[in-house]
């Protein structure tokens, strides 16, 4: 005998199928208006604070790439956690996500290609401090690693588990050969 989700329900708690229908579709809807009720409650935070919806792609920002900068240097040393963007363990694009937040107050998104698709090109002999520089195949295909550009060819950023964060030149063999472009977000 083939039982659905319901008899399942019905049968651990006693009772009838139509109440296990009822139970779910309450459930379901409980669900339903948990988040729309969080949407509204961020929709309204997001007004008090003047912040504009995250699927915009720019955000009005209070620093500029020199604070981004030196933000970021104040994390030389912190230990690479994978997955990790707080000083106890830092990824790449953990790191700058963080230092972008304590900067600026933007949200430049978590991952690296979502930092990519957010921030405006920036040709190499454009780069300014505070622009985020993009890495090509270094652990993985595509897009798999990123920095802060901090001036003079050097760049910033959660390298490995064995150096963590670390200030790096762009002219190295290594992420000259890996370089992908740089992304501007001020």
């Amino acid at each position: 005998m083939h039982l659905v989700e319901e008899d399942i329900v019905a049968e651990r708690l006693k009772i009838g199928r139509r109440a296990a229908l009822a139970l779910g579709a309450a459930a379901a809807l409980g669900l339903w208006l948990d988040a729309v009720a969080a949407k509204k409650s961020r929709r309204r935070n997001d007004r008090k604070s003047g912040k504009k919806d995250k699927k915009n792609k720019r955000q009005r920002a209070s620093g500029s790439g020199r604070d981004v900068v030196r933000v970021a240097k104040k994390y030389k040393g912190a230990k690479y956690t994978w997955g990790g963007s707080s000083p106890k363990g830092f990824d790449c694009s953990g790191f700058t996500w963080y230092v972008y937040q304590k900067a600026t107050g933007m949200d430049i998104s978590r991952g690296v290609e979502e930092q990519w698709k957010r921030g405006r090109s920036v040709g190499k002999n454009d780069w300014k401090p505070g622009d985020i520089v993009f890495f090509k195949n270094t652990f993985e295909r595509g897009l798999s690693h990123n920095g802060i550009y901090i001036g003079g060819d050097e760049f910033i950023h959660a390298e490995n588990e064995r150096t963590g964060v670390v200030i790096s030149s762009l002219e190295s063999d290594y992420y000259s050969d890996h370089y992908a472009g740089a992304r501007r977000f001020l």
